[in-house]
């Protein structure tokens, strides 16, 4: 009986046993699965540029760009992509004689390679970048493989996407957009058996500069105006000017709040005084940091508006007048073929007019006269605002269809060409008639009615003798040689105050080319 009751508690104790080795064993498994492959760390293998939740905490006490420690998030349910493996677990051998109801389980000859532990990232920082870039740095992690890089653009969307594997501990982010927040969360991982285990991510916040402001000048008098282009993402605008009265140094003149607004007027300007103005766009983030543009430029002086010039076209040129403006050094003349340009630069000039070469007949051409104005110590070009005006191209003469024969004369530039069937035979520098309301050259078309050589010219008061004559007005008015000059008087202002009596003086070896070619019926086209 006494045998009989032992063997009874034998296996009673057995049974016991074996039902804790069950309850551990169990406990143990569930162990494995929750703590992963190691405390704080999870093996990636998803591609790079996987959309990845990485946890909602922008809601935390906003970040200070350059003082404000990162957070760093247990991320480790959601980036993992493949089961754990976890080494098989060995129950223990029974320690009670074996009966049909007890298996007993070899141990494991295999058991599982510990996972490494893996650090994590610490003081990240902007380094550097611009409106499309962004330099981070952040502090070596021991132990570590490299650190896997993920961003959110935090204006659009909350969704991480990877970046990259780096080796450094330093990454350069391209290809973002200006004005933009955005968030960052880099990891350390560790290479072990062709796996990475990657720690907790570490979240930075930061972003992009805004673009520099391109300005555009709409006035340029006693008030001086300017715009540039929108930037929606910006906060507002800040605007500095400089003037003699701050020494040429920028001070902050005005501070725009709303970024809709993308223009500004200053009437607080004297005429003829050069300012100069830049704008920044500038967008305010996490509590007191401030993202700046780079700045946009322009220059005025105050009245140096465009002056509102003609256009007039005939023997296929096209003819500026303006008057002029007394704070211009000179002009800057472009055209263009459509409207809307591209406006191409022709010359620059300091009279107040401008003659094109010769242009296509019938076609349409666009011009702008820009004043500028030489300033300061430096010779500082500043230009002012301008027009816009059409001119079709006419290769007639006053209305009349003068044919590929002519004798071209314009006054305002004191030159004349000669165009024998379509071609340039000569052209020269020329004195017309005196500027003075009484002697002017007569303007319009006419036709050469007189050849002669040599020649007498009799006036009320005055009797010259020419080599080469040729009449083309009933008034007495010609093209003749005029030995009585120098070679300097030809061309430039001559004809204010020195010139003809209504003649086209002409240098003696000009003269005598074209008396050779030029025959009664010829036309002659002043303007």
């Amino acid at each position: 009986m006494k045998k009989y009751f032992k063997r009874i508690t034998s296996v009673a104790l057995c049974a016991v046993i074996m039902s804790c080795s069950a309850v551990c064993l169990g406990t143990n498994a569930a162990a494995a699965e929750d703590s992963g492959v190691a405390e704080n760390s999870v093996v990636i293998e998803s591609p790079i540029g996987d959309d990845i939740s990485l946890g909602d905490d922008e809601a935390t006490a906003p970040y200070e760009e350059s003082t404000e420690p990162q957070e760093t998030t247990q991320a480790a349910t959601e980036l993992t992509t493949e089961p754990v493996e976890t080494a098989p677990i060995a129950t223990e051998p029974s320690t009670t004689p074996t009966e049909a109801t007890t298996v007993a389980t070899e141990p494991s000859t295999a058991p599982t390679k510990p996972a490494p532990t893996v650090g994590k990232v610490s003081n990240i920082v902007k380094t550097g970048g611009g409106t499309d870039t962004i330099d981070l740095a952040w502090d070596k992690t021991k132990g570590a493989s490299g650190y896997v890089v993920y961003y959110c653009n935090a204006d659009k969307s909350k969704t991480y996407k990877r970046l990259a594997y780096v080796k450094s501990n330093k990454y350069t982010v391209k290809n973002l957009s200006h004005t933009t927040s955005y968030y960052f969360r880099i990891a350390a991982y560790v290479e072990q058996d062709g796996k990475k285990y990657v720690g907790t991510t570490t979240l930075k916040r930061t972003a992009t500069y805004p673009a520099t402001p391109k300005l555009t000048k709409k006035r340029s008098s006693s008030v001086l105006e300017f715009s540039w282009g929108r930037n929606a993402n910006a906060t507002g605008y800040k605007i500095y000017r400089a003037s003699g009265k701050t020494n040429g140094k920028y001070v902050l003149y005005k501070t725009i709040t709303n970024n809709k607004t993308t223009s500004f007027s200053d009437k607080n300007v004297e005429l003829g005084r050069a300012y100069n103005y830049r704008v920044r766009a500038y967008r305010c983030l996490y509590t007191n940091s401030t993202y700046m543009s780079k700045n946009g430029e322009i220059k005025f002086i105050a009245g140096l508006s465009s002056p509102d010039f003609t256009a007039k076209s005939q023997l296929s040129r096209v003819s500026l007048t303006w008057s002029k403006n007394k704070y211009a050094t000179g002009y800057d003349i472009y055209y263009a073929t459509s409207k809307d340009g591209p406006f191409k630069y022709i010359t620059s000039t300091k009279n107040d007019y401008y003659n094109t070469n010769h242009l296509t007949n019938g076609k349409t051409y666009y011009f702008r006269v820009r004043p500028y104005k030489i300033s300061g110590a430096k010779k500082t070009k500043v230009v002012g605002t301008y027009l816009t005006k059409a001119k079709k191209v006419s290769n007639k003469g006053y209305g009349v269809d003068v044919g590929n024969t002519y004798i071209e004369i314009s006054t305002k530039q004191q030159h004349m060409w000669f165009y024998v069937n379509g071609k340039l035979y000569c052209h020269t520098d020329v004195v017309t008639g005196n500027d003075d309301g009484y002697h002017n050259t007569t303007k319009g078309t006419f036709k050469i009615f007189q050849r002669q050589s040599p020649a007498t010219l009799v006036g009320a008061d005055y009797v010259s003798y020419v080599k080469y004559w040729l009449g083309f007005t009933t008034s007495g008015i010609g093209i003749h040689d005029a030995s009585w000059r120098s070679s300097g008087e030809y061309g430039g202002n001559t004809y204010k105050g020195n010139g003809s009596h209504g003649c086209v003086n002409t240098p003696y070896n000009a003269v005598k080319k074209i008396y050779q070619k030029a025959k009664i019926g010829t036309y002659v086209v002043v303007y």
